[in-house]
This record gives structure tokens, C-alpha cells and sequence, in this order.
């Protein structure tokens, strides 16, 4: 009797443990808009967490430090048409519908936003904006001392940057006003503005082939 009255309560205990709200597996640990509490990192994300609607045309070396490869990105936005080039994969999203593409061509245009051709660079096709505010909240959590504001001038732009210590070294981060990444160097990556227009190269939007 013992035994089933034991097995009772523990069907009634697991039964509790499937009801109520569950924790959502894609819920966003580093949200838009989240502060950190510390002014310097605070000032940076500010920034990058804007509504980066150009026009502008914005030109970088990404380092990938795990082999030491460094690829050439281009960032073409105006308002609701965005062109994101790494090495030879192009990212196009205009008037809300999205490719991945290629520029030698050699194959299709694939319907989508395809993040995992560029896997291998450590980066993401939003690494000029969200993908850098999600890295340096993500960096916020793991400081070992105070993290440092400074202004510097990159590729002819002001930038506002935040040195950012952490166990591994010490992360950087530079944003201009508006939203562009300028800089960021951390662990896996070191990316650097080297030429910024305030205008929108019709070029970046070249390659619209459908897949």
C-alpha cells in the first residue's frame, strides 16, 4: 500500500513539473535593449542596438583568428534594403524578401538568409550591428575589472569604443553614431572599418538571381 501510495505522489509531483509556464529553448539570453549596468559597455550598445537605416556604405576586414584567414565585408543599407558581403557570399534582403548568393555565380540564389555560409568566419551576416551588440552583452557577463570608454577615429569616422576586460584578454568594441560597427576585436575575430560613405553603393545590390 506504501508502494502505490508513493507512486501516486509521484505522478502528481511530475504532473506538476509539465504544467505552468516552461522555459522557452529560443528565448534570447542577450536582448536588444538589455542593459548592463555599466556605463562604458552601456554607451556602445546604445548605439548598436539602433535602427541602422543608413544610407551608407560601409567597407571592412574581418580576421578569423582561428587559422588567421582575413576576408574583405562590405555593409550597403538603405531603409529597407540591406546588402551584407563576406568574402564571396552575399547576403541581400530588399523590400523584405531575402538571398544568399554567390558572386563568381556558380550557383543559384538560394531564397533565404543562409548564415551557415559563412560559418567558417566566426561571424554572422549581422555582425556590423545585432551580432556585435549580442557579443559584447554576451562579453559583459564575464568582466574581471572595469571596463574602459574611449573615442577614436576610424577610417576617418569618430567613434565611441569600450575596452572590455575579461579573463581571455581584453575585447574591444567601437560603434559609430547611428549604429555601425567600427571595430571589434575579441577571441575569435578582429574586424575593422577601413573605408565608411554615406551613401549606398548600387553595386552591393549587383547579384538577384533566384534560387
Amino acid at each position: 500500500m506504501r508502494r502505490v501510495v508513493a507512486t501516486f505522489g509521484l505522478v502528481i509531483l511530475l504532473g506538476g513539473c509539465f504544467t505552468g509556464k516552461r522555459p522557452s529553448v529560443v528565448s534570447d539570453p542577450f536582448p536588444v535593449g538589455k542593459s548592463t549596468g555599466d556605463p562604458a559597455i552601456d554607451q556602445v550598445l546604445d548605439q548598436l542596438d539602433m535602427n541602422n537605416v543608413g544610407p551608407y556604405t560601409a567597407e571592412y576586414t574581418v580576421l578569423t583568428k582561428f587559422g588567421n584567414v582575413t576576408r574583405p565585408a562590405v555593409v550597403a543599407i538603405d531603409h529597407d534594403r540591406r546588402s551584407v558581403t563576406v568574402g564571396q557570399v552575399r547576403f541581400l534582403t530588399i523590400n523584405n524578401a531575402a538571398q544568399t548568393c554567390l558572386l563568381d555565380t556558380t550557383n543559384p540564389c538560394s531564397s533565404s538568409i543562409d548564415p551557415a555560409r559563412i560559418s567558417d568566419t566566426q561571424i554572422t551576416p549581422d555582425f556590423y550591428g545585432a551580432d556585435a551588440a549580442r557579443r559584447l552583452r554576451r562579453d559583459a557577463t564575464s568582466v574581471i575589472g572595469a571596463s574602459v570608454s574611449h573615442v577614436e577615429s576610424i577610417a576617418g569616422q569618430s567613434a565611441t569604443c569600450v575596452d572590455v576586460p575579461l579573463p581571455g584578454g581584453t575585447s574591444v568594441f567601437c560603434v559609430l553614431a547611428g549604429g555601425p560597427l567600427a571595430r571589434l576585436d575579441d577571441a575569435s575575430v578582429a574586424i575593422e572599418l577601413t573605408k565608411f560613405t554615406p551613401a549606398v553603393d548600387e553595386a552591393a545590390f549587383a547579384i538577384t538571381k533566384s534560387g
